[in-house]
């Protein structure tokens, strides 16, 4: 199965537990019904934002619409919060060129040890 009619699968799943019409769940992210029989039909992937709101919605974490395989990640791994992570995309997303290049070097000395292939030479030109 294709990553869209995933996470399209995930989305109808959701909603019809909750006794969600697909109007409802329209009217409660701002589209249209149209748009989420695309989605759950796999003939459209929601963006970021359209994710985001779905999450909310749902009051799941976003991981939880758009990853492979839950099954794979420990349970016993402390885990970021899907609102922390939220938070920081969008404080990045408001970020200067000369804010996100600072950014970028904090994150660097703090992988530096435990993660360095996040930040191979040659990553800045990205």
């Amino acid at each position: 199965m294709g990553k869209k009619k995933e996470i399209g699968t995930r989305i109808r799943t959701m909603r019809k537990s909750r006794g969600m019409t697909q109007e409802d769940l329209a009217r409660a992210i701002g589209q249209s019904a149209s748009s989420i029989t695309m989605y759950e039909t796999g003939r459209r992937e929601p963006d970021f934002e359209t994710l985001e709101a779905l999450a909310d919605v749902f009051n799941v974490p976003l991981a939880s619409l758009v990853s492979e395989d839950d099954s794979s990640a420990d349970p016993s791994a402390e885990q970021p919060k899907s609102d922390d992570i939220r938070l920081l995309i969008r404080g990045l997303n408001r970020l200067s060129p000369e804010q996100v290049a600072q950014a970028k070097n904090v994150f660097r000395a703090m992988f530096a040890v435990t993660n360095p292939e996040l930040f191979e030479k040659g990553d800045d030109d990205k």
